[in-house]
Parts: structure tokens; sequence; C-alpha cells
């Protein structure tokens, strides 16, 4: 990664909720993904995959029903992936908001692309 983009990096990660939210909103959701690998590169946290795969799992429950509504259920699913951030620690809820917006935009591209 590049100075800068570690400097982009840094900034995400330490400004307030209020800014973080201004920041993601308007990123694409190729952007999204490039900010979530960054963190999970930076935490040493697992591959990119394993973590959307878990998330997914959370939203399409087996036993049926629709996804959680809560931020609380996608932190719980995948906070065992990182042993070594202590649970104060923002990071993971940092994460998850670039990976929850990457999916909501890509979930409607999709619908728009099903639809036309």
């Amino acid at each position: 990664m590049s100075d800068s983009k570690d400097l982009e990096l840094d900034r995400l990660l330490t400004c307030g909720l209020e800014a973080l939210i201004a920041a993601v909103r308007p990123m694409s959701a190729k952007d999204c993904e490039r900010h979530a690998r960054a963190i999970l590169s930076r935490i040493g946290g697992p591959t990119f995959e394993l973590y959307l795969m878990r998330i997914v799992e959370r939203m399409v429950p087996e036993a049926g029903g629709g996804p959680p509504t809560d931020v609380d259920g996608y932190y719980f699913a995948v906070r065992d992936l990182f042993p070594h951030i202590p649970a104060e620690d923002d990071v993971l809820g940092r994460l998850a908001c670039f990976v929850m917006r990457m999916c909501q935009l890509r979930l409607e591209a999709h619908r728009k692309k099903v639809r036309h």
C-alpha cells in the first residue's frame, strides 16, 4: 500500500464515527472492499473471503428467517476470527462498516441488473 493510502486508512481508523460514516457513504463497493482488505491485512486477520463468508452466513441463517437487524449479531459472528484484537478496540466495527456498505452496494447493483 502506498504512503497516501496508508495515511487515508489511518484517518479512517481513527476519525470519529460521524466522519467515518460520511467518508464511507459515497464510496464505491470496490473502494469499500479495498479498505476492508487493507484493514484485515493490517490487523493480521483472516482472509477477506473467510470474513465475508461469516457475514453472509449470518445474513442467511440456516434455520431460515431474515437477516439480523442489529450490528451485534454480525460482530459476534466474526469475533472468534480475531482473538488478538481487544474487545474494546473498534477496528472490527469499522471493518464491518466497510463490508456491510460493500454488500449493500453490490446487492443494489445486482437488483438493478436483474430488473433490466
